[in-house]
C-alpha cells in the first residue's frame, strides 16, 4: 500500500502526464514551448524543469528524469541536467517525445510532446500550359521533392503591363476556365509554393498561347481490308469538331495484332488527309488501329481515337505441315499400315483458313508415278508394300497451297543401326529436358517422339513429336506431358534417305508413391520354406520407376525383411517354422516411397522328409501284403489242405446209393416225418441199429470222441426187439438178429467240422471231393433226391430185412446253436403194425416229451402239402459195416 504522500504525488504526475502545451496548469514541472513542426532529421533540443518547492515532496530531482522517442528510450549521453532541469537533444522524426521521472522505483510520465516533421517546398520548375478549345487553359509544373506537409500553390498569369489573374491549389496543376482564354497572346506564368517550414517561387515562364492548343481526337475511324493485298489495311477517319478556326491538322496512326501489348506507330510525318494505307502486315491477321491529330506549330498531340479492328486478307500458307508417321505391323496380304500424322498450322503459318490437305505417295525407285488422296483430317492411313516410299503433303486455303512437306518411309528390310548413340531425359521445372548425341549430324534434323505407355499396350496413348534442326542436340518437352505417367521418348535422326532407327528411353515428368501394391499370388507352401510370387503393378498405377521390392514376413515369434531388385518377382523364404501362421507383405518402392500388399499363410506341419518317412514304410507294408496275398492265391489248394482237409461226404458215397436202392427193391422206402411247423435246425438225425453190445460199445466210444474233439453233443437211446424177416424177390434174408435203435443229435455246422476218429479208418469207402466244389445244380439235385427218399421215413409195414428208423430228438440248447438249415420233422405215423417200429416211435415220442420241442398234437392237417427245408442226412460207415455183417 502506498502512503498518503506517495498517492498524492502519483496523482499530480498523472495529471501532469495529460498536460500538453498548457491545456492544464502545470503543478510541479514546466516544459519548453514546442515550435510545432521540425524539419526531418534535424537536431532538436527540449527540456523538462521541476519546481524547486516540489523536490522535497517528490523525493526526486532532474537526475531521475529520462526520455523516450516513440516508446524507445533515448541514450543518457544525449541528456543534460542539473538539480531541476533535464534537457535532451535528438534527431526529429514524426511521433511522440515523452519525459519520465523515477520516483521511489516507479516510472511516471511528466510530459508528452507531439513531434511533426517535413521539408520546406522546393522551387517549382518545368511549367507548361495546354489550351482546350472552349474549355480551359491548364498549367502543370514540377513541385520537386515531397514535403510531407500541407503545401499551398498559387499560379499567377500575367498578360500586358498590368493585367493578371491567379488560381490556388494544393496540387501541381491549376487551370483557368473559358472564357478566360486567349487565342493568341504572350503570357507570363509564375508559381509560388508555401508550407510551415518555408516558401518558394518559380522563375517567370513566358508562353505564346497560340502554340498551346490541343484538339479532340479524330472521329469515326474505320479499318478496311484490301482485296488482293493480304498484307495491307485501309484506314479512314473524320476531323475533330472542336478546334480553333483556321488550325491546320496533321494525323498519326498506331496498330497492333489482337492480343499483343506492343504498338507499332506509322513513321510517315504530316499525314494531312483523313485516310491511310498500312502496309507490311501479316496475312489473315486481326489488327487494332487508333488515330490522333496535332495542329500545325502546336506542342501537343490529341488523345488517341477509339480502337478499331480490321482483318487482312488470306494468303498461301507460308509453311508446310510437320509430317510424321507410325508404321504398324503387316496385314494378311503382307502390306504395312503406314499411319501418317501431321500438325495443324498455326494462324501465322496458315495465312488463312485451311480447307484441306493433299497427300501424294510414290515408290522411291519410281517417283514419277504418284498417287493422290485428299483429306480434311490431320491423319491418313496408307497400305504400302515392302519397298521404300516417298510421301508428300501440302495444306491449302482459298489463296493456294502451302510448301511441300516430304517424308521417306524406309523399306521393310532396312535394318541400319541408329545414329543416335544415347538419350538422356531429366525432369526439370515441369518440363522434360531431352539431350542426345549422334555419331553423325543428319541433313534434315531430328524428330523427338513421345507417347504415353499403358499396361494394355506399350504405345496406347496419342503420339506427339517435334522437329529440331540439325544443329541442336537438346529439346524441352512441356506440352502433352503429365505428372505420374510414364512416357516413351524416342529420338530419330532424319537424313536425306529417311529417318533412321530410333533410340528410346522411358521417363516420368514427376514420380510418386505407387497407387497400389503388387498382386501377390498364392504361395507354394512347404514345412520350413515357401516360394512367393507377385505380379508387377500395372504401368499406369506405378507412378514412377520401381527401384526395389521389400518382403516383410512375421509370425508370433518375430519379424524379418528381405529386399530384392525391381527385376525379381519371386522369392523363396527359408528357415520358417513348421505349422505356423505368417503375415507376408510385399512393398514396391519408387524414389518417393513405397506401398505394400499382404497375405496370410500357414506352413505345413509335415515336410517332404517327414512324408517320406511315413509313406515309405506304409508302401513297403502294402507291397508285402500284396505279395503275401498273391502267394496265398497261387497256393490256395495247398494251404486249404493244411487248414481245411477234405472229409468224405457220406451223402455222395456209392454205398448210400446202394442203401436207397436196397430199400426200394424191398419196398421199404422210409418216410420223412414232416412237422406241423418250421423251425431252424442245422443238425441231422441218424437211426442206428445195433445187434449186439459191441455195437453199443462202439457208439459210446464215438460219442466220447465227438465230445472231446468236436464239442459235438450226442444223445442216444435205444430199444431191443427181435429182428423181423424180410422177403424180397422171393428170397428171405435174416438182416438183423437184434436191433438197437439209437437216436443221435450232432451239433455242428457241417460235416466238415467233425473230427475223424480211429473207427473211420476202418472204412473202405473212398473219400469224396469237397461238397463246396460241386455245382449248385448238383447240390440241389442231391437235396431233392434225399427229400424224396425221406418222405416216408417211418414205413407202414416192416419185414425181416429190417427198417432204418429215424428218430429226432432235440433240445432248447441244440436249437439255439444251429444256424443255417430249417427242417420240418413229423412224428411217426400210427399205421405201422411192427412191434420194432412201434418201439422206435415210442422212443421218438418219449424224446419229444423230454425236450418239449416237437408236439404231435399240434400237427397241421395240411402238413403233407407244406414244403420241407432240405435236411442233410447221413450214417456212419461203422454202422453200415455192422449192419452188413449181421446181414451176412
Amino acid at each position: 500500500m502506498l502512503s498518503t504522500e506517495n498517492t498524492w504525488a502519483w496523482v499530480m504526475f498523472s495529471i501532469s502526464a495529460c498536460v500538453i502545451q498548457g491545456e492544464l496548469p502545470r503543478l510541479c514541472h514546466y516544459v519548453d514551448p514546442v515550435p510545432g513542426v521540425f524539419q526531418l532529421l534535424s537536431n532538436v533540443s527540449l527540456s523538462c524543469t521541476l519546481r524547486e518547492d516540489c523536490l522535497k515532496s517528490l523525493d526526486a530531482n532532474a537526475s531521475h528524469i529520462f526520455w523516450k522517442m516513440n516508446d524507445t528510450q533515448i541514450s543518457q549521453e544525449q541528456y543534460y541536467f542539473n538539480a531541476t532541469v533535464s534537457r535532451v537533444t535528438f534527431q526529429a522524426v514524426k511521433g511522440y517525445l515523452t519525459c519520465h521521472i523515477n520516483m521511489k522505483g516507479a516510472a511516471n510520465i511528466l510530459h508528452r510532446f507531439a513531434i511533426e516533421v517535413g521539408f520546406p517546398p522546393d522551387k517549382p520548375k518545368h511549367i507548361s500550359c495546354v489550351s482546350y478549345w472552349r474549355e480551359n487553359i491548364t498549367c502543370f509544373w514540377d513541385q520537386g521533392r515531397e514535403t510531407n506537409l500541407k503545401t499551398n500553390f498559387t499560379l499567377i498569369r500575367k498578360w500586358g503591363p498590368s493585367q493578371n489573374d491567379s488560381c490556388n491549389t494544393l496540387e501541381n496543376t491549376c487551370f483557368f476556365k473559358f472564357p478566360r482564354l486567349h487565342i493568341s497572346t504572350n503570357l507570363t506564368i509564375i508559381v509560388m509554393a508555401e508550407n510551415a517550414l518555408g516558401k518558394a517561387q518559380s522563375d517567370p515562364f513566358v508562353l505564346d498561347s497560340w502554340h498551346t492548343w490541343k484538339t479532340d481526337p479524330p472521329q469515326n475511324v474505320i479499318v478496311h481490308s484490301i482485296l488482293g493485298q493480304s498484307r495491307s489495311l485501309f484506314v479512314t477517319w473524320n476531323k475533330p469538331t472542336e478546334k480553333p478556326p483556321a488550325l491546320v491538322l496533321f494525323y498519326g496512326l498506331q496498330y497492333q495484332t489482337t492480343g499483343s501489348s506492343n504498338w507499332t506507330r506509322v513513321t510517315e510525318e504530316k499525314i494531312n488527309t483523313t485516310s491511310f494505307v498500312i502496309k507490311n502486315l501479316k496475312p489473315f491477321t486481326n489488327y487494332i488501329v487508333a488515330v490522333r491529330c496535332i495542329g500545325e506549330s502546336q506542342f501537343y498531340w490529341s488523345d488517341w481515337s477509339s480502337k478499331e479492328t480490321g482483318l487482312t486478307p488470306e494468303a498461301k500458307p507460308c509453311k508446310g505441315p510437320e509430317l510424321w508417321r507410325r508404321i504398324k505391323s503387316l496385314d494378311s496380304q503382307g502390306k504395312r499400315n503406314v499411319h501418317l500424322l501431321w500438325k495443324a498450322l498455326n494462324r501465322s503459318e496458315a495465312n488463312g483458313i485451311i480447307l484441306g490437305y493433299r497427300v501424294w505417295y510414290a515408290k522411291k525407285r519410281d517417283p514419277t508415278v504418284m498417287l493422290q488422296c485428299n483429306t480434311t483430317y490431320l491423319n491418313y492411313s496408307l497400305f504400302l508394300a515392302n519397298e521404300a516410299y516417298i510421301i508428300t503433303l501440302v495444306a491449302y486455303n482459298s489463296a493456294g497451297d502451302s510448301p511441300k512437306a516430304t517424308l521417306i518411309v524406309p523399306a521393310i528390310n532396312q535394318t541400319a543401326l541408329s545414329a543416335v548413340q544415347y538419350v538422356k531425359v531429366i525432369p526439370q521445372d515441369d518440363q522434360l529436358f531431352v539431350q542426345w548425341k549422334t555419331s553423325r549430324p543428319p541433313e534434315n534434323g531430328y524428330v523427338i517422339e513421345w507417347c504415353l505407355i499403358l499396361d494394355t499396350s506399350p504405345f496406347a496413348g496419342p503420339l506427339h513429336w517435334v522437329h529440331k534442326g540439325n544443329t541442336s542436340e537438346m529439346a524441352w518437352l512441356k506440352e502433352n506431358v503429365e505428372q505420374y505417367k510414364r512416357y516413351n521418348i524416342s529420338v530419330y535422326s532424319v537424313y536425306d534417305d529417311g529417318p533412321d532407327n530410333p533410340f528410346s528411353v522411358p521417363a516420368y515428368l514427376q514420380q510418386d508413391v505407387p497407387a497400389e501394391g503388387p498382386d501377390i499370388l498364392a504361395p507354394d507352401l512347404k514345412d520350413t520354406e515357401t516360394t512367393i510370387k507377385w505380379r508387377e503393378i500395372p504401368v499406369e498405377k506405378r507412378r514412377g520407376f520401381i527401384t526395389n521390392y521389400t518382403i516383410f514376413y512375421k509370425s508370433a515369434k518375430g519379424e524379418n525383411a528381405v529386399t530384392v531388385n525391381s527385376t525379381v518377382h519371386n522369392y523363396t523364404l527359408k528357415s520358417l517354422q513348421k505349422n505356423t501362421d505368417y503375415v507376408l507383405y510385399v512393398m514396391a518402392s519408387t524414389v518417393k516411397g513405397g506401398i505394400n500388399s499382404s497375405i496370410h499363410f500357414r506352413t505345413d506341419s509335415l515336410g517332404q522328409d517327414d512324408t517320406v518317412v511315413i509313406v515309405v514304410p506304409v508302401l513297403v507294408c502294402f507291397l508285402l501284403i500284396v505279395n503275401v496275398l498273391m502267394i496265398c492265391s497261387s497256393n490256395k489248394h495247398r494251404i486249404k489242405k493244411h487248414i481245411w482237409p477234405e472229409v468224405a461226404d457220406p451223402a455222395g458215397s456209392t454205398l448210400a446209393d446202394w442203401f436207397h436202392e436196397h430199400q426200394y427193391e424191398n419196398d421199404q422206402t422210409p418216410k420223412l416225418l414232416n412237422p406241423w411247423n418250421d423251425f431252424n435246425t442245422d443238425f441231422s438225425t441218424v437211426e442206428v441199429l445195433c445187434l449186439s453190445d459191441e455195437c453199443l460199445l462202439r457208439s459210446s466210444r464215438k460219442d466220447e470222441a465227438s465230445l472231446l474233439h468236436s464239442e459235438t453233443e450226442v444223445e442216444c437211446s435205444f430199444t431191443m426187439s427181435p429182428p423181423p424177416d424180410s422177403t424180397s424177390n422171393g428170397e428171405k434174408t435174416s438182416l438183423l438178429q437184434s436191433m438197437n435203435t439209437v437216436m443221435c443229435a450232432v451239433l455242428e455246422e457241417g460235416y466238415k467240422s467233425q473230427i475223424p476218429d480211429i473207427s473211420r479208418s476202418l472204412s473202405k469207402q473212398p473219400l469224396l471231393s469237397n461238397t463246396s466244389e460241386k455245382s449248385t445244380s448238383d447240390f440241389e439235385t442231391e437235396i431233392n433226391t434225399a427229400d424224396g427218399a425221406e418222405e416216408n421215413w417211418c414205413p407202414q409195414t416192416t419185414d425181416e430185412n429190417g427198417v432204418f428208423q429215424q428218430i429226432n430228438k432235440t433240445s432248447a440248447d441244440l436249437k439255439n446253436s444251429l444256424s443255417s438249415t430249417d427242417s420240418q420233422i413229423a412224428p411217426c405215423l400210427d399205421s405201422s403194425n411192427d412191434p420194432v417200429f412201434d418201439n422206435c416211435c415210442k422212443v421218438d415220442k418219449n424224446v419229444q416229451e423230454d425236450t418239449g420241442t416237437v408236439d404231435p398234437n399240434l400237427q397241421s392237417p395240411q402238413q403233407d402239402n407244406q414244403p420241407t427245408n432240405p435236411v442233410q442226412t447221413y450214417i456212419t460207415v461203422e454202422l453200415l459195416e455192422l449192419m452188413l455183417n449181421n446181414e451176412m
